[in-house]
């Protein structure tokens, strides 16, 4: 929002510089993002330069046809001779002057000078000259009733500082020039000037009745509409005064009777519309939904299409304005009207705001209207509206306001203790202290020993309704600054969760193995299911989608980790990193039967190409299952879980090269090569694997209590190998599982560090070599009691899986 300083002033004047005044309002809230100086240069004493003065004569020059010179009474001793060029120069004008050394925008300063031989003591302004108007045909006139010699700045705003402010969505009332002079006033003391809300005297004929009628079909979006008729308009320029102060506060002067309009918003944040009777059917005025389709032509003469969400002011055929965002041109005010319609009025705040976006349409009134104003504020509006147009456009007020209004809320005060001011604070604030910094704000307070009654003013009441909101305006003006900053006394310090530093275990681990964390977006594409190929009977189609998305890419909650990773990977191979290793821990949602998301936290980990290290001792190797099952294990040994390997069919891995790992009846993690078409549809080449671990299945299989200290083996350790004949069916994780469960404890480990196929063995059978590592930690096993473990592991791989010893 731009403020003019000169507007501000008229209400409230503090004794403060610019920088003084625009840290005050920043420190205090609205930030004050930008200042700019309009018009002519003030420093210096340069505006006592240019004066008011009257033209006694104006005759030829002798020597030109185009120039006059003129003997003009600045308030002075003797005349001043000035030879001016303007064509509508005459005698008996008021008419502003720039004395010799006065200095205008990117000019020398002025002197005297010789024009064709007649000496010139000073210039005769225009409004370009002033840089009132972008152009001008002559010189400026002003109004008779000026004495000579006032300063021009005096009368008009030739000189501007303008405040470019950032405002907070919950504060509309700032959105007027009123209401920041009643922040400035609230913020440094200094006085404020009443708003001057009075009403011309009605004067036309009839009443507001004979000439239009309103019907409010919708009053749930419009809990307000007030509408007044005024006759004999002329519509015309406005005012030099009136343009300057719009242009300066960044709004463009069209008309008269439109720049009163926007004047008045942006004097008190109240938007107003104006329409030409004469144009507007039956006439009526009619408030209701739009129909579906229903065209309008708004002012910027494009035809726009409404819904039924959207609100429209329309007379008895057509729509007429898009309420609180533009009006139609087929009833906008021009030169030939002669006969006004104002309308003031409240409108909901959310539906304004989905019209303007659905429209794709914004304007200074949908700002005003989307952040929610008072139905209290259209009579002042429309009271200083009326009485601006009566005043400068000759019209004649009509007797009688239509007004549908919906009954206000009954006003509630709001106790404000003085205890919990300063518990809250921290400081020691005085009962009429805190009482007097809210009546500066507009609030009725009455003074009690324990708490202040207080009733918020209307234009508050939006974000101003509890006690602490109470207390946050008296910090606020009090100052921020001025509350004293201690650190608290630790009475105890937090520590981490199980869970927590477990989760922060295994991430280290990751990271110690070369893997880079990543952290990608929670929203996602609801295509990402297609590209994981997940069936159309998949429960993992089940998606928690948000009611209002940013975009198509970003519209439900992510149900999978696997793709955040791999569109990671891609981003990187599209930046020539070929190879890699990424992981993240994060959540994932999915939609609970009580209608909220439930929430998982697993780790998930992915390489793609050949992450190794590349020189040339160390030959690089693609990603395969048996990496990733290696690191899905380890994750789950960090955590006390011993996971069996078992097979796994999940679309989006390799059909045969993946596994999940089970811990008693808990899947607590998952591995395998990405599948290739699900890697084309993610844009990711080469082969990559993937793991991800349930870290709350995880945390619920692993051991509680104190970790018990395991000695390591101190004593010789025995192997043996059995080289077993199996179906080709049988995994080699299950004959692990088996060995290790059959060799109790004195089984340290088993692997599989062999396996072979062919004709030798026969048909789909395969041939594995299972190492047995076997010791007792608190004495050396004899061979009776190592070939009992190596018998009981045979017999019940036979009894289990049907494996014989290969001759």
């Amino acid at each position: 929002m731009k403020l003019p300083l000169s507007w501000l002033h008229e209400y409230v004047r503090p004794a403060l510089d610019d920088v003084a005044l625009a840290q005050h309002i920043t420190d205090a809230g609205p930030a004050v993002e930008g200042v700019t100086h309009l018009r002519m240069p003030a420093a210096g004493g340069n505006l006592e330069w240019f004066r008011v003065g009257r033209v006694i004569s104006a005759e030829q020059h002798p020597d030109a046809d185009r120039l006059r010179v003129c003997q003009v009474d600045l308030g002075e001793l003797e005349l001043r001779q000035i030879v001016c060029g303007a064509p509508n120069v005459g005698t008996g004008q008021m008419v502003a002057v720039a004395l010799p050394g006065a200095v205008l925008p990117e000019r020398a300063p002025l002197g005297e000078v010789a024009l064709r031989g007649v000496t010139s003591r000073g210039m005769i302004l225009s409004e370009s000259e002033l840089e009132l108007a972008a152009e001008s045909e002559g010189i400026m006139i002003l109004p008779d009733d000026i004495p000579a010699g006032t300063p021009v700045a005096e009368v008009l705003p030739i000189a501007d500082t303008v405040f470019e402010l950032e405002l907070t969505s919950n504060r509309p009332d700032l959105m007027g020039v009123y209401g920041i002079a009643r922040e400035v006033h609230a913020i440094t003391g200094a006085p404020l000037a009443a708003l001057d809300a009075s009403e011309a005297a009605p004067i036309g004929d009839g009443t507001v009745q004979d000439y239009v009628s309103l019907r409010v079909e919708a009053p749930d979006l419009c809990p307000r509409y007030m509408a007044r008729v005024i006759t004999d308009v002329r519509v015309g320029p406005s005012p030099v005064w009136l343009r300057a102060r719009l242009e300066a506060a960044g709004m463009r002067a069209i008309s008269n009777v439109v720049d009163i309009t926007n004047y008045v918003m942006l004097l008190t944040g109240q938007p107003l519309h104006a329409f030409d009777l004469d144009h507007m059917a039956g006439p009526a005025v009619v408030v209701r939904r739009a129909h579906d389709g229903e065209p309008v032509t708004t002012l910027d003469g494009q035809q726009r299409v409404m819904d039924a969400e959207v609100l429209a002011i329309c007379d008895a055929v057509r729509p007429a304005v898009i309420a609180g965002i533009m009006g139609a041109e087929d009833v906008e005010v021009s030169g030939a009207t002669t006969r006004v319609l104002l309308e003031a009025a409240t409108f909901d705040g959310p539906a304004v705001l989905h019209a303007a976006l659905r429209l794709g349409l914004r304007s200074e009134s949908s700002a005003r209207f989307e952040k929610g104003l008072p139905a209290e504020l259209p009579p002042v509006a429309m009271a200083i509206a009326c009485r601006l147009v009566v005043e400068l456009c000759g019209g004649r007020l009509v007797p009688g306001t239509l007004d549908a209004a919906a009954p206000l809320p009954a006003v509630v005060p709001v106790a404000m203790r003085h205890a919990r001011l300063n518990a809250v604070l921290g400081l020691d604030i005085a009962p009429d202290e805190s009482a007097a910094i809210l009546r500066r704000l507009g609030c009725e307070v009455s003074e009690g020993p324990d708490a202040h009654q207080v009733i918020v003013p209307y234009t508050r009441r939006r974000d101003v309704s509890r006690e602490i909101d109470l207390i946050e305006e008296v910090a606020r003006i009090h100052g921020y600054g001025r509350i004293p900053a201690h650190l608290p006394r630790m009475v105890g310090h937090g520590t981490r969760t199980v869970a927590q530093r477990r989760t922060e275990q295994l991430r280290r681990y990751v990271a110690d193995q070369g893997y880079s964390e990543i952290v990608s977006y929670r929203f996602v594409p609801a295509s990402d299911v297609d590209r994981l190929q997940l069936a159309g009977d998949d429960p993992r189609r089940r998606l928690v989608r948000l009611a209002n998305p940013i975009s198509e890419e970003m519209a439900v909650m992510r149900r999978s980790m696997l793709p955040g990773l791999l569109r990671a990977a891609s981003h990187n191979q599209h930046r020539q990193r070929t190879h890699g290793a990424l992981f993240e821990v994060g959540r994932t949602y999915a939609p609970a039967p009580d209608g909220r998301a439930e929430e998982r936290e697993f780790l998930a980990a992915l390489t793609f190409g050949a992450p190794g290290q590349e020189h040339w001792r160390a030959p690089v190797s693609n990603v395969d299952i048996h990496a990733a099952v290696g690191l899905a294990e380890a994750l789950c040994g960090i955590a006390g879980v011993r996971p069996e390997i078992e097979s796994n069919q999940a679309p989006y891995f390799h059909p045969v090269r993946q596994a999940r790992l089970v811990a008693g009846d808990r899947i607590v993690g998952w591995a395998g090569e990405v599948h290739p078409r699900v890697m084309r549809n993610f844009d990711v080449s080469g082969p990559s694997a993937a793991i991800v671990v349930d870290l709350d299945a995880l945390g619920a299989a692993a051991p509680t209590g104190v970790p018990q200290f395991e000695d390591l083996l101190s004593v010789p350790a025995s192997t043996r190998d059995l080289a077993l004949v199996v179906g080709d069916d049988v995994s080699a994780a299950t004959l692990v599982a088996t060995a290790r469960r059959a060799g109790g404890t004195l089984v340290r480990d088993a692997r599989v560090f062999d396996r072979y196929a062919g004709e030798q063995i026969g048909a789909r059978r395969v041939s594995l070599a299972v190492r047995l590592l076997i010791a007792d930690p608190t004495r050396t096993l004899t061979d009776q009691e190592i070939n009992d473990v190596v018998v009981a592991v045979r017999d019940a791989l036979a009894d289990q899986h049907g494996a014989e010893l290969r001759g």
